[in-house]
């Protein structure tokens, strides 16, 4: 039967768990503690989490989330972090494919599994921000070819009633 403790964890564990768009595994051995306390601000700046628990916490508490207990005992040897991303995987991605001596283990997106090498290629993929700037960007050109164009249709009709005024006279 569980401690209280550990039941309190799992809940609290849980709870954190159940607005996270995407999960990533990740071995923070070797990682100092300043590091650590950086990389959860980076996080935290960028609509994520770092969560450390017990391996048989951790692998409980994402039972809910469709990952099974085949999937999650790949994640949960050794110290695993489980780093959160509650708005843009890609952006957590990237944090921590860049934060020194922190091995990514695999990735659980939206019901899917990725292993640590799609991790690595999804942190290289553009950020939400960079893609919807792109988006503007590309709105703004059309915005001003379709004023060139009226330019073009402006400048015809002009001519066409210079023209029809030229032959009256």
């Amino acid at each position: 039967m569980p401690s209280q403790r550990n039941t309190q964890s799992l809940e609290k564990a849980k709870a954190r768990l159940k607005d996270g768009k995407a999960f990533y595994f990740t071995d923070f051995t070797g990682l100092p503690v300043a590091k650590l306390e950086k990389l959860r601000r980076e996080l935290k700046k960028n609509q994520g989490e770092y969560l450390v628990a017990k391996n048989t916490l951790g692998s409980l508490a994402l039972k809910d989330f469709g990952l099974t207990e085949e999937k999650a005992g790949k994640f949960f040897i050794g110290a695993t972090g489980i780093a959160i991303a509650y708005d843009d995987p890609v952006a957590l991605a990237k944090i921590l494919k860049d934060t020194e001596n922190l091995k990514i283990k695999g990735g659980f997106i939206e019901g899917e599994y990725f292993d640590a090498a799609a991790v690595v290629r999804l942190s290289q993929i553009p950020s939400k921000k960079v893609l919807l700037g792109g988006v503007v960007g590309s709105l703004n050109i059309i915005g001003n070819f379709v004023y060139t164009l009226e330019g073009i249709l402006r400048s015809l009709v002009y001519t066409i009633e210079a023209m029809k005024t030229k032959e009256v006279k």
